[in-house]
């Protein structure tokens, strides 16, 4: 059967800089990806499209696409039987990339079949991933107007910070479907609340500086989550309407 680990055309360099084509290509991945929430790879029988590393020697790129038809594009050139897999960017943060990062794998971004390949250490993206994701939160929150807790008949849902157990963290979405996918195992039985954007800022934040606890805004689970002292996520709003 064919391996799915297509070559480059020439032999790899591994110095390759990262030139401003590389960072347009990463920009624009990050763009795309934090605002459909979704990304693809190529898939097939020895798992995800790879190439070996320019940049460092016996390493190899795990392939991610931040749109479906260039990801078929290649999936045809890459092997027989070959098929674009789609995953969420929660899927990407929680268990792909720490993934890749376990198996010493490099992410390559948006490959187009050139020898040139964007490469991010898989911690790195994740890291970068999160920060685009925050931008679309605080973005998608200035149109509405609103967020989205979790709360129950003793106050809202709060979770153990990954740097500090002993701290804890209030997780908040801009939609209200990505609230409402967490009503599960403890919070099953617990309501989604939406809160007007002024009233969070006045009442919610205060509550949580007050008490030493965090903000998660677009919470998702996985190493490297965003957790943020109330006041620097207030600074994103500094004049939200009454």
């Amino acid at each position: 059967m064919p391996a799915l680990l297509p070559r480059l055309t020439s032999q790899p360099m591994y110095r390759t800089p990262f030139d401003v084509r590389n960072y347009a290509r990463r920009d624009g991945f990050l763009g795309l990806v934090s605002q459909q929430q979704r990304l693809y790879v190529v898939q097939g029988e020895q798992g995800l499209a790879r190439l070996p590393s320019r940049r460092l020697r016996g390493r190899e790129i795990a392939l991610f696409w931040s749109l479906h038809e260039p990801a078929a594009q290649m999936a045809q050139r890459i092997a027989e039987g070959a098929r674009v897999r789609e995953f969420s960017l929660v899927e990407m943060l929680a268990s792909v990339l720490p993934g890749l990062a376990v198996n010493c794998r490099l992410a390559g971004l948006d490959w187009t079949g050139e020898d040139d390949v964007t490469e991010l250490d898989p911690l790195d993206l994740s890291d970068r991933l999160r920060l685009a994701s925050l931008n679309v939160f605080v973005q998608s929150v200035q149109r509405s107007g609103s967020v989205f807790t979790i709360e129950g008949p003793y106050g809202p849902g709060l979770l153990r910070s990954q740097s500090n157990p002993e701290i804890l963290v209030l997780p908040v979405w801009a939609q209200a479907g990505e609230a409402h996918a967490r009503l599960e195992g403890p919070w099953r039985n617990m309501l989604v609340i939406e809160t007007p954007l002024h009233d969070f800022l006045a009442r919610r934040m205060a509550w949580l500086s007050l008490n030493g606890h965090l903000v998660g805004p677009d919470y998702k689970d996985g190493p490297g989550v965003l957790e943020m002292q109330p006041a620097d996520l207030a600074a994103y709003f500094p004049n939200p309407a009454a």
